[in-house]
């Protein structure tokens, strides 16, 4: 796990990049939180999130007053935006922490592990959902949700959709990451001991009207430096500035369906483990 978050995170530290996860959370929040009902989170626990956030928010809503949540993060700055929103959201049961995986606290027990975007960073993510489950008692909770950016698309086809989710795509596997872990989540959970439940769902607008093009202008914005880095592409190629109008026009002009990545949910019970001895 040491090298987990060494590399770095393709899409930079920003306000700007900030305030692009939060609309993106503001998008994916209900297929989350129907991961986590399915999952079985409930009043009264104590939840450990990988990451920080819409889904620390959602998951203190769930288990309410008498539950808690602690949510990490490297990001000094992402902290303090999520303490403020917990604070605007009057919600008590939060703690945020500043902390590089596996540093979360020693000894530390948690009911659930919950975690949404954050293995498509992990160099092993079988290793790492080993080693995050070791944080939660037996016969506790594991659930997470990733994507398959691959499958962002508008059908029919629209060139300006095509090229830049084969960009988006390229990017994270030249950097060394995995924007397909989504459709091999369910193999992950079952190299980590895990018998997983499966759920996928796709965000989806007709036309160019809806969230879809903003989403991809903005993660190809935060995402520019690492594709010039990579050499995916330079910024003439992509002309960031007229990027999401031209997709919103020749979505209206084809009456295309615009899909968002496929979201897939994972979820499982940490084993218990078998007493020792013989039972009489």
């Amino acid at each position: 796990m040491s090298e987990q978050h060494s590399r770095s995170y393709p899409l930079g530290y920003s306000t700007n990049e900030s305030d692009r996860l939060e609309r993106q959370g503001a998008f994916l929040n209900e297929l989350t939180e129907t991961v986590l009902r399915r999952a079985g989170l409930r009043v009264g626990m104590r939840i450990l999130d990988v990451g920080l956030g819409d889904v620390t928010l959602l998951a203190a809503r769930l288990v309410g007053p008498t539950g808690s949540v602690v949510g990490i993060d490297r990001d000094a700055e992402g902290l303090s935006r999520a303490r403020a929103r917990a604070a605007a959201a009057q919600l008590a049961n939060v703690e945020f922490r500043q902390a590089e995986l596996p540093q979360i606290g020693e000894g530390e027990k948690f009911d659930a592990l919950i975690g949404r975007l954050v293995m498509i960073y992990f160099a092993d993510p079988a290793e790492a959902l080993r080693h995050l489950s070791s944080y939660v008692v037996p016969g506790g909770i594991i659930a997470f949700q990733e994507p398959d950016l691959s499958r962002a698309a508008a059908v029919p086809p629209i060139p300006s959709v095509t090229e830049n989710v084969a960009r988006m795509n390229l990017v994270f596997e030249r950097c060394g990451f995995h924007p397909r872990i989504g459709a091999s989540l369910g193999q992950v959970f079952k190299a980590a001991g895990l018998t997983p439940s499966l759920l996928g769902a796709t965000p989806m607008e007709q036309g160019g009207g809806g969230f879809c093009p903003s989403w991809l202008t903005s993660t190809l914005r935060s995402l520019t430096p690492a594709m010039i880095k990579t050499q995916v592409a330079s910024e003439a190629d992509v002309d960031i500035d007229t990027l999401e109008q031209r997709m919103r026009d020749e979505a209206d002009a084809a009456d295309t369906l615009m899909l968002g990545p496929l979201m897939v949910g994972a979820w499982a019970v940490k084993p218990t483990p078998l007493a020792s001895g013989c039972d009489r």
